[in-house]
């Protein structure tokens, strides 16, 4: 795929010679060179890509530099930046024609191809912009998720903002694609199952390693607890998807049910004509023993609960 990447200019030789023979400048970092090769044209640039990797470069630095390559011809993944980058962070694109939709999906399931497999390997918040990205152009299915897949892997250094992806399926049942999330956290629970689940979070995750109580599998916990406090205002969402959510993270993963009691009265609050027996079902989530002494104070006298609670 060429339309909309550079061609070859004049430079690529000098630029393809510099990576090859290891030229670099004097105290810089190890991603000196990623502006420099984002010039190439793509064909070019999976070339070297490939060489890189038979001579044994970082995973994460060829990462990197897949990431700022992709952010260089894809307008989306520039939308996706924290709010407050420096503007001479953006790329070059505003400055010619976008390439076009069809390009611009072909390019995407590309970079998706080239990136390493292995977990921690790709920035959590760079493969967020991708999957946002990619649902905006629609591309093909096997390439979505493998990405929601990549981000599973991960989801413990995630936030709850990262999970907030708008909906952008033609329904627009729910202001965010909980669905995604849903099968973002399967796919996750999966593979907590296969490694056994009961690890402590290394430093990559954020945490101290050896921490007793800070689990991948908690974190995601809490995770996912924030994210349901945050879309309980939507009022088109369904208490079966809400539920659905909130039930697929095992019991064990919360030491405290604190979240998910804020959670569930946030929608309450937002879902004021759910029937008594609905409200129970949904109660029924929680574990009152694992409250703590203020969230427990705050339950006995809320109103919005069903008095079986």
């Amino acid at each position: 795929m060429e339309h909309g990447v550079p061609m070859q200019s004049p430079g690529e030789s000098v630029l393809w010679n510099g990576i090859r023979t290891g030229a670099r400048p004097k105290n810089s970092s190890s991603d000196w060179w990623y502006e420099d090769v984002s010039t190439l044209s793509f064909s070019l640039y999976k070339r070297l890509i490939a060489v890189m990797e038979c001579r044994g470069v970082k995973q994460e630095i060829i990462a990197g530099s897949l990431a700022f390559y992709a952010k260089r011809y894809l307008p989306g993944l520039n939308r996706c930046q924290v709010s407050g980058e420096s503007s001479t962070r953006l790329t070059p694109m505003a400055l010619g024609s976008p390439p076009s939709v069809e390009d611009q999906k072909i390019f995407l399931e590309e970079i998706d191809r080239l990136l390493p497999a292995e977990k921690g390997q790709v920035p959590t918040k760079f493969l967020f912009g991708l999957l946002r990205t990619a649902m905006i152009l629609q591309v093909s299915p096997p390439c979505l998720s493998n990405l929601e897949k990549r981000i599973g892997l991960q989801l413990a250094q995630a936030t709850p903002e990262d999970l907030l992806m708008p909906n952008f399926s033609y329904s627009m049942e729910t202001l965010y694609d909980v669905d995604c999330v849903q099968r973002i956290l399967e796919y996750f629970l999966a593979m907590d199952q296969v490694t056994g689940g009961a690890s402590p979070c290394s430093i990559e995750d954020g945490q101290l390693m050896g921490s007793p109580s800070l689990t991948p599998v908690t974190m995601v916990a809490k995770l996912i607890d924030g994210y349901l406090a945050e879309v309980a205002p939507d009022v088109k969402l369904k208490l079966p998807k809400f539920q659905a959510l909130a039930a697929a993270v095992p019991e064990y993963a919360r030491p405290l049910d604190d979240g998910l009691y804020r959670a569930i009265d946030i929608y309450l609050k937002s879902h004021p004509w759910l029937a008594d027996s609905e409200r129970e079902q949904l109660c029924r989530l929680m574990d009152c023993q694992k409250l703590s002494l203020e969230a427990c104070t705050h339950a006995v006298q809320n109103e919005r609960l069903p008095l079986e609670s």
